[in-house]
């Protein structure tokens, strides 16, 4: 479950030196993890990190076409982990219409396929709520029931919180006045490959994958090369099929090989129901049902 720290120390680090110590913390430990809080603590007392980051920005857009998000702010990073400073805008400037709420992670649930820390640095904090599920438990369709477990309602304003790649849900609230978080996001290539999803906490349901993760992207690419690719994209294709490390790619590619190559559908579909995931196999088998059909 996600863990509230509560790290008291008047330490104040730069951001290269907290990426220097960070780097020697193993990101695979969680216990490592929790007790690197107190330097994300140190890292916050530099009050003037994200205020001399901003100018940095402007400065940059005077020499390139480059912009941060709306949200967020790179600070530094290494090998699987990076920092940044997240913009929570106001619920009043939301509902002025000055900002748009679906640049910003209010109101809905989700998870993340990576693990992080984060403590606040600017304004109240927001508001949160917290659940969490078994993410091996779940084929990932829409519509899928999850036994989501509530975990607590709270307004993060103080201390350092920890959270679980793939298994730590979230709701997010705007808060009253604009609010700033520094975060320290650690992702390894094998978390990194997961799904990530949108829920419906009410009806206990998957609502969606989330549409801006690496997976998804993968996923698009290899429906774009179904429709445009050659024989080599099929080689290639057909190797993703059997070894990329995400579920709804492996099934993405297996779509793309049969819109090549229609002929060999059956062939195709019936592979793809040796895969281990059983997202893949159940499509599979209801892709196999249709061409009988037909």
């Amino acid at each position: 479950m996600a863990l509230t720290l509560l790290p008291d120390t008047r330490q104040v680090l730069s951001v290269d030196e907290y990426v220097d110590h960070m780097r020697s913390v193993d990101l695979a430990d969680w216990d490592a993890l929790a007790e690197s809080a107190q330097m994300l603590r140190a890292l916050a007392n530099d009050r003037t990190l994200v205020v001399q980051r901003i100018n940095q920005e402007i400065e940059r857009s005077f020499r390139s076409s480059y912009l941060p998000s709306a949200q967020t702010i790179f600070l530094g990073g290494g090998k699987n982990f990076y920092v940044r400073a997240a913009i929570w805008p106001s619920s009043a400037a939301i509902s002025s219409g000055h900002l748009y709420q679906d640049k910003f992670a209010y109101h809905i649930a989700h998870d993340h396929n990576f693990s992080f820390l984060t403590v606040n640095y600017l304004g109240p904090g927001y508001e949160t709520e917290i659940y969490e599920y078994d993410y091996e438990s779940v084929e990932g369709y829409p519509g899928e029931p999850v036994q989501l477990r509530f975990l607590e309602k709270v307004r993060f304003a103080q201390g350092v919180m920890l959270y679980h790649a793939s298994r730590d849900v979230h709701i997010q609230y705007p808060p009253q006045e604009l609010s700033v978080t520094l975060n320290l996001m650690v992702s390894t290539p094998e978390i990194a490959a997961r799904d990530q999803y949108y829920f419906d906490t009410a009806r206990r349901v998957i609502l969606e994958c989330a549409p801006d993760t690496d997976a998804c992207k993968n996923v698009s690419l290899m429906r774009l090369a179904g429709y445009l690719g050659d024989g080599t994209t099929y080689e290639l294709l057909a190797k993703l099929a059997k070894q990329h490390p995400n579920r709804r790619a492996r099934l993405q590619a297996y779509d793309a090989l049969a819109m090549k190559q229609p002929e060999r559908a059956s062939e195709v579909w019936e592979s793809a129901c040796n895969d281990p995931a059983p997202l893949v196999v159940n499509a599979a088998r209801q892709k196999l049902k249709h061409l009988a059909a037909n």
